[in-house]
């Protein structure tokens, strides 16, 4: 059996968890070996979340989905689980917990407040799932405390599926207590009344009956990978919290730990990286996406070659073509810090200053304090009608197609996935030289150019050599292509299976 372990599964998800159902669908494809994802995270609509998945195909039917609250509840947790027997998919009636009340409704925010008739005094507050007359929680006030004391909370369908208490000294939470779709309580977690709020006790249940506890969540999850594994199972986990639970894990499983970004911050290892590294003798293989990387890990800590493996990200040759370019560059990516949009702009203002004219698109702008400090810059350079943002696209294989080039000036990296699919494409890149990826992709004057980090005069240069001699040949490295995957992973299969 192949695992991928998984701190969540999100409905919109970034590079991380893309990669991770990519390789899940590519070792279903080409292998037909039996997976199984484990989650870990809280979510009682995580169905929802699975028909998605498998009405986009994002996610094939043979592959099965296992969340750890719903198993603690004996599959009583989500609606239509895989295991119940009871599909609990009717709109359970939610009664209002008060009476003597003056509502006041706030359809802008799908709210309704409540307050005593004869007191005035603020009660209740209830928050529904949108375009739905469900409630999704509500909190419950009491005299002399200006924040909540209690909330209850809904799944999509209804069902009481957590009540939380809080302290009425602090705005913090004091117990967690989770029911089954049955109204049955198989969880309870308590936290300390501090401003850390820092969980200090798990205790699980069933059919009444105390039967586990713990002191933290890594324990409940190394609690939940050891039911389900066996000795020489394969582990994939791409989620740095999850390496401790993984890595206490009593059975003897093929655990492979796949770094998605850098491990690095400045010239020290981040501390979210330093258990797995630190355990080097209880890892089958560290799977990272570079070169450079493996090296760089090698050269701080004394792991051998054997337990490492590089497989880079991989793509299908792309066989879509457009008849037309716009005269446009384009940045597809997270409007956050490490990204420095701001080079980004600045570099194209020396390359208007210079006579260019081919106009800027930005995707990936959703409204925050990044995307204003954007605007904010944009607005500085009088460059308003030749920059536009845009939240986001549907389609970014098509958005690349249709450009000039695209554009990135990260700190770093953990691949630089839009750099290959914008290569694979034919849109060539101007990237920074930056750790990790740009460098394994980019042949530098075929398919686009590498420029040093933070030098915003040299990018500016690069964008105007790539408008006035554009590059004919960019084209995807046949190390990243779709057959070297599969010899790649065929090669580590083998070798971890011995």
């Amino acid at each position: 059996m192949i695992y991928t372990v998984a701190s969540t599964l999100p409905p919109d998800h970034g590079g991380r968890t893309k990669s991770l159902l990519k390789r899940i669908d590519f070792l279903n494809d080409e292998f037909d070996f039996d997976q199984t994802i484990l989650t870990t995270n809280y979510n009682p609509n995580y169905t929802t979340v699975y028909k998605d998945f498998y009405n986009k195909e994002i996610l094939k039917e043979n592959i099965t989905v296992i969340n750890i609250y719903d198993w603690l509840s004996n599959f009583k947790l989500l609606t239509g689980s895989y295991y119940s027997s009871n599909t609990y998919i009717n709109i359970q009636p939610q009664e209002l917990k008060i009476s003597n009340f003056i509502a006041k409704e706030d359809l802008d925010k799908n709210c309704v407040r409540y307050y005593d008739k004869d007191t005035e005094r603020y009660c209740l507050y209830r928050k529904f799932y949108p375009n739905s007359q469900v409630v999704k929680f509500e909190d419950f006030f009491t005299p002399g405390v200006k924040h909540k004391v209690e909330r209850w909370e809904y799944n999509e369908y209804g069902y009481l599926h957590k009540i939380t208490n809080y302290s009425r000294k602090l705005n913090k939470k004091l117990a967690e207590f989770y029911y089954d779709l049955e109204k049955n309580l198989y969880c309870k977690k308590y936290f300390e009344e501090t401003n850390d709020n820092k969980l200090n006790s798990i205790f699980i249940y069933d059919n009444d009956i105390l039967i586990e506890s713990f002191s933290n969540e890594k324990e409940m999850f190394t609690y939940f990978f050891d039911f389900y594994f066996n000795d020489q199972d394969i582990v994939f986990n791409d989620a740095r919290l999850l390496d401790k639970s993984l890595i206490n894990s009593t059975k003897n499983i093929k655990s492979i730990l796949v770094f998605h970004s850098s491990h690095l911050e400045g010239d020290s290892i981040k501390s979210s990286y330093k258990y797995a590294l630190n355990n080097s003798d209880k890892i089958a293989k560290y799977y990272v996406l570079t070169n450079q990387q493996k090296e760089d890990i090698q050269n701080d800590l004394n792991i051998p070659d054997e337990k490492f493996v590089v497989i880079p990200h991989f793509i299908k040759t792309s066989s879509n073509s457009t008849n037309e370019i716009k005269d446009q560059f384009v940045f597809v990516g997270r409007f956050s810090e490490e990204k420095q949009i701001s080079h980004i702009i600045e570099s194209y203002k020396l390359y208007i200053d210079n006579g260019g004219s081919t106009k800027l698109v930005l995707y990936g702008g959703i409204k925050g304090e990044e995307r204003t400090k954007i605007e904010n810059l944009i607005k500085q350079y009088n460059l308003q009608n030749e920059v536009t943002i845009h939240p986001f696209t549907n389609d970014p294989l098509q958005v690349f197609r249709e450009s000039k080039a695209s554009l990135l000036t990260s700190k770093f990296e953990g691949f630089a996935l839009s750099v290959m699919e914008s290569i694979n494409e034919g849109c060539p890149v101007i990237a920074y030289d930056i750790k990790y990826g740009p460098r394994e992709i980019i042949v530098n004057g075929e398919s686009g150019y590498l420029i040093e980090p933070n030098n915003i005069e040299e990018f500016s240069k690069a964008m105007i050599s790539i408008i006035e001699n554009p590059l004919e040949n960019v084209k995807t490295k046949d190390e990243i292509t779709y057959q070297a995957a599969i010899n790649n992973f065929n090669s580590l299969i083998k070798d971890v299976s011995l």
